[in-house]
């Protein structure tokens, strides 16, 4: 009960701030806040649907739930993140426990597991929420597996349990796919005889594993996440697994210089930094030490090809994404890294290892844990929110173009436009051809008023990324503000052919209507924004004004009027609901509405407020 009171308030003390972070611009988004299969709990369309790239639909599920409580407060979310990654510092714990039949280690892994800078990423990053749900269910499978072959009872229930588990887990993240391969190790430390008469319990889960693997594979390439390094040899490649791989040891040890997102190593001077050419060497040096120390300390054999087995399959052999390394891929796999350190620290405690330097040995390991611990809760801070993430990884690594432009979304959503600008600008010096940055300079010169500007963006982005819908609608926006309504036009109807469910699309399409004059046709394309997204209050804005063009004043006020409720400091709304009170012959309404009109800048003629004025008594 010790040990687990002291992870549990280890993690607490480590993780607690993070409970005060909000969202990101990194993904959140996309998973989350604007997710339709989070927003309504519908097991239907969540078990039959990829996410970006992945399939996870427990994960889908688990944040569905939490929506439902918590809607938008990131709070709720955070703190479900914590209770999840306490649950899993408890899982390793009573695994190592159960399966190696020692406490004090497994305590000692599982409170590095907890404390370890690397795992901040899982934890206090919404979208990584996958990495805590699948690490959880396959650490429970694991437990499984090891009452499966130590009880002489219950066997089918736990084998049972272990599918289940296992499932569960590739449901939550399709990496859980190594799980197979990691019992076969078990079998191999705890000298289980690998004969024929087992082989029946570990087919059905390969053949699980194999099914899930494909599943991830077409769910990737259905995202275009999977990518080719065209500029890279496969010789160059199979160098950065061995950079990765030796990227990933030393932040084992030294978590320095730790950042969200972690480039692809550059030429200088025509060749790649020495460490890059260095790896195989080192790696192989690494993997002579754990053979030569096979039979003196089967955990470091074990622990490392759990973490290799793990590790594996994000080497980026397969290019996905454009990092070499990132902090959440090693949730579950330094977990085998934990586990032959921990045996190492308490040999050397009961000096059955370096016997002549325990104290100074001992005292090392006590600060090197203290300064995880310290190192954790103080990059909690990173994840608070976009600003703050992205600010420290350019300061890592200032030439990262996609940390300069999400830094820039961050700045053009909080109408810093001029911040967005110089972050827009620095991501395209650095990458020409980046797309999503020219489509966000495009949104910012339109919102400027710099049309031309907008347009040469948006005409990039669109030669760039033709079925991009975003660049489509940035550059649609541009064209009806150019008054090209045949090009806007195009646009729009582009974006609602390939996303019939933007809401965007349809709202820009009635505002398009509008300024052509046909208010009737603006009102069909509000109501289908408003179908797709009840939520998506905007648009009363723009049907209200509408309806005040269509002389629909009562519908006009109650659209406005909701309108107003949603943001209280939109002078045009008052002033349009002002016009249909007038019209309807409610004076003392419209005045009120056109003082509030005028309070906050908009003009109102004299000639009106006259009109309004008269017969008030």
């Amino acid at each position: 009960m010790f040990f687990v009171l002291a992870i549990v308030i280890a993690t607490i003390i480590v993780y607690a701030a993070s409970l005060e972070n909000g969202w990101t611009n990194w993904d959140d988004e996309g998973y989350v806040l604007s997710n339709d299969l989070v927003k309504s709990i519908d097991l239907k369309a969540i078990f039959s649907s990829f996410e970006m790239g992945n399939y996870h639909p427990v994960t889908v599920l688990v944040q569905a739930i939490e929506f439902h409580f918590f809607g938008k407060d990131a709070s709720g979310f955070h703190t479900v993140s914590l209770l999840l990654h306490i649950i899993n510092s408890l899982l390793l714990f009573y695994f190592i426990r159960i399966f190696f039949k020692n406490s004090i280690a497994a305590f000692i892994a599982s409170l590095l597991f907890a404390i370890h800078p690397l795992h901040v990423e899982s934890v206090s990053w919404v979208a990584a929420q996958k990495d805590l749900l699948y690490t959880g269910f396959y650490f429970a499978a694991l437990i499984f597996y090891c009452q499966f072959v130590q009880s002489q009872r219950k066997r089918k229930i736990f084998y049972l349990l272990l599918v289940l588990a296992f499932i569960l887990s590739n449901l939550s993240k399709g990496q859980a796919v190594t799980l197979p391969v990691i019992l076969v190790l078990m079998d191999w430390y705890s000298e289980r005889k690998i004969s024929l008469k087992h082989l029946p319990e570990k087919i059905p889960l390969f053949a699980i594993s194999v099914v899930f693997g494909v599943v991830a594979i077409i769910a990737q390439k259905q995202s275009a996440s999977i990518q080719e390094l065209e500029e890279h040899s496969f010789l160059v490649q199979f160098l950065f697994a061995f950079y990765a791989l030796v990227s990933y040891l030393i932040h084992f040890i030294f978590p320095l210089n730790l950042s969200a997102y972690y480039p692809y190593p550059e030429k200088i001077s025509g060749a790649y930094p020495w460490l890059v050419y260095t790896t195989p060497i080192i790696v192989f040096i690494v993997a002579y030490l754990v053979f030569f120390f096979r039979k003196k300390n089967p955990e470091l054999v074990f622990g490392s090809l759990f973490f290799l087995v793990n590790i594996f399959l994000v080497l980026q052999l397969l290019p996905v994404g454009g990092a070499i390394t990132a902090d959440r891929y090693t949730y579950l796999s330094y977990a085998g890294l934990f586990i032959p350190l921990a045996f190492m620290i308490q040999k050397i405690w009961e000096k059955k290892w370096f016997v002549n330097l325990r104290t100074p040995a001992i005292a090392a390991a006590v600060i090197w844990i203290l300064f995880l611990g310290y190192s954790a809760k103080a990059r909690t801070s990173v994840w608070q929110n976009s600003e703050a993430l992205w600010t420290d990884a350019i300061k890592k690594y200032p030439r990262l173009p996609n940390a300069h432009n999400n830094l820039g979304s961050y700045y053009q959503k909080h109408d810093q436009l001029q911040k967005a600008k110089e972050q827009f600008d620095i991501a395209l010096n650095l990458q020409p051809d980046f797309a999503e940055a020219l489509i966000n300079r495009c949104d910012y010169f339109r919102t400027i008023n710099k049309i031309d500007s907008a347009l040469i963006d948006g005409n990039h982005a669109v030669n760039l990324v033709p079925e991009n819908v975003d660049a489509h609608q940035n550059r649609g926006i541009a064209y009806a503000i150019a008054n090209k309504p045949d090009s806007a036009l195009h646009d729009f109807q582009f974006v609602i052919k390939h996303n019939p469910e933007n809401a965007n699309a349809f709202n820009n399409l009635g505002n398009l209507y509008m300024i052509i004059g046909k208010p009737d046709s603006a009102i069909v394309q509000y109501n289908q924004a408003m179908r797709v997204n009840p939520e998506f209050y905007d648009v009363l804005n723009n049907r209200g004004k509408a309806y005040v063009y269509l002389r629909n004043y009562q519908q006009a006020v109650a659209d406005l009027t909701k309108a107003i409720e949603m943001s209280p400091d939109n002078p045009n709304n008052y002033y349009f609901r002002m016009y249909a009170y007038h019209k309807l012959g409610m004076k003392d309404q419209a005045l009120a509405d056109a003082s509030r009109a005028q309070s906050l800048g908009v003009s109102v003629s004299s000639a009106l407020m006259d009109s309004i004025q008269q017969n008030i008594n």
